[in-house]
């Protein structure tokens, strides 16, 4: 069995497996083990190994070291709800490369030492199991062709390995991250705080400022991707991922990704529809795994896309307005108005993004560009509305506002009772009480965006107000129009229309 002859091979100076009967082979084993000598304790682990491991004794593969959440243990990855095997499997079919998957058992570690130097679990992981799945296994043994993913406590696992050994890691995948802000650990419960935070890094039984230890700072996100560590850093690739719905977990997320885009740590970033849950995850690795493949062959360049934009041929009028099926059968039926607002933007562009919003329904709507370098919203607004007997109250308007069109969107806000936002400035005042309860706010930018602050502003505001929101953050592309036409794309879904 697999098991065994692990154990037989932990000794030999060659890394490859003795052997092994191809019809007893499988390729996802569970309840492997490793002697700690560090933890004076057996460290158990799982594996997933490529499908072609028996055919070509020769060849060598990129290992990924995948970190479970708080509660769970190896074999959480492939039960019921992650069955990341048949994930593998079906990328695997659609060209993904194969790799060697290790899932260690981490307990409650947070996969760190405990700030006391009693249960130095992550100088195991460094100093003994990477070295014993070298030894054991066929891998590519440098840190190119090793990288970690984790979901949850596990993507506080998947950060901190390769923060603080990126000799050994050159990629690092946190997935819903669990971490907080300086703010939300010292508002955390006491016994929230000791069970889970102030064991591991000191500061149990403390509360407020107290808790904030020098070992935490020492291991914090917010501390380690400071301007001053970026030349050790900026050698692993990080790839931050998590959902809109999350309770807490996506503002500490949100506010890394402003961190790292002001002290300039390249880095990809995903927010997507979702909560803290395994499907969340099983769908980022969709992206996650091809990722991952692309820099261990030496990519630089990303250009994954979960939805690629689709213009087709309209017809516009004069006014370059789209007008409904359902709105040009009886036009003196008032119907529903949405507004793109935009400045510097080609026409062409702007139509193009108006072919990818409409769509064929049963509802009497008009699609009305608006040139902001032309004429103010209001006016616009007013004009439109007479010319074609549409919208007449905030309640029957939408607006897609473009980048700097957001501070005169915001400035006319009364106007409307849907707001779809991509990459926008927002008016310096910009505030809480600038939100109205029963309007909906579409938050979109891309991982690069030129206001990814602003964003950040208006997605924990929406989040603390309730307002009803959604919020996306998606792969950026350097041709802009591609970009926005994605950004329409994904929003799409959401549109009244």
């Amino acid at each position: 069995m697999l098991a065994l002859v692990s154990a037989c091979a932990c000794g030999r100076k060659t890394p490859d497996l003795p052997p092994v009967d191809a019809d007893k082979f499988i390729r996802y084993a569970s309840g492997l083990s490793m002697e700690s000598k560090l933890l004076d304790k057996v460290v158990n682990f799982d594996i997933l190994l490529p499908a072609d491991y028996l055919s070509d004794p020769q060849k060598r593969y990129p290992v990924v070291y995948m970190c479970h959440g708080l509660g769970d243990d190896n074999t959480s990855w492939n039960d019921k709800w992650l069955r990341i095997e048949q994930k593998v499997i079906d990328l695997e079919s659609q060209g993904l490369e194969p790799m060697i998957y290790v899932f260690p058992n981490a307990s409650r570690t947070y996969y760190c030492n405990k700030y006391n130097g009693k249960y130095p679990y992550m100088d195991m992981f460094a100093t003994e199991l990477v070295p014993f799945i070298d030894k054991t296994y066929r891998t590519i043994a440098d840190r190119q062709h090793r990288a970690t993913v984790g979901y949850s406590m596990g993507g506080f696992g998947a950060y901190i390995l390769a923060a603080k050994h990126p000799e050994l890691f050159s990629i690092s995948v946190p997935l819903s991250m669990s971490f907080r802000t300086d703010e939300q650990y010292m508002s955390e419960s006491q016994d929230g705080w000791n069970y889970q935070w102030g064991s591991i890094f000191g500061g149990e039984n403390e509360s407020g400022e107290g808790r904030l230890t020098e070992y935490y700072k020492q291991h914090c996100p917010f501390y380690v991707f400071d301007k001053d560590n970026r030349s050790g850093l900026d050698s692993v690739h990080w790839f931050l991922h998590c959902g809109d719905d999350e309770e807490q977990l996506l503002i500490a997320n949100d506010d890394l990704h402003v961190l790292m885009m002001d002290n300039g740590y390249r880095h990809e970033y995903r927010v997507a529809d979702g909560a803290h849950t395994s499907g969340y995850w099983r769908k980022a690795l969709e992206e996650v795994l091809p990722y991952i493949q692309s820099v261990m062959a030496g990519n630089d360049e990303w250009n994954y896309s979960w939805a690629s934009p689709r213009p087709v041929d309209i017809e516009v009028d004069d006014n370059g307005v789209f007008c409904s099926e359902k709105y040009l059968e009886n036009a003196e039926e008032t119907g529903f108005a949405f507004y793109v607002a935009y400045k510097s933007l080609d026409s062409e562009l702007v139509r193009s993004l108006i072919s990818i919003m409409q769509r064929t329904t049963y509802k009497s709507f008009a699609i009305l560009p608006c040139n902001l370098d032309e004429e103010t919203l209001a006016s616009f607004v007013e004009r439109m509305e007479a010319q074609y007997h549409i919208g007449g109250s905030s309640e029957k308007r939408a607006v897609l506002a473009i980048g700097d069109a957001g501070v005169d969107v915001f400035n006319a806000r009364e106007l409307f009772g849907r707001f779809y936002l991509e990459d926008i400035s927002l008016p310096d005042d910009f505030d809480e009480s600038m939100l109205e309860q029963g309007k909906f706010y579409y938050i979109g930018q891309s991982d690069e965006s030129a206001h990814y602050s602003e964003m950040n502003k208006m997605y924990k505001l929406c989040k603390n107000t309730g307002a009803h929101y959604e919020y996306r953050c998606r792969n950026h592309n350097a041709d802009h129009a591609v970009s926005l036409q994605s950004a329409v794309e994904i929003m799409k879904e959401y549109l009244p229309l």
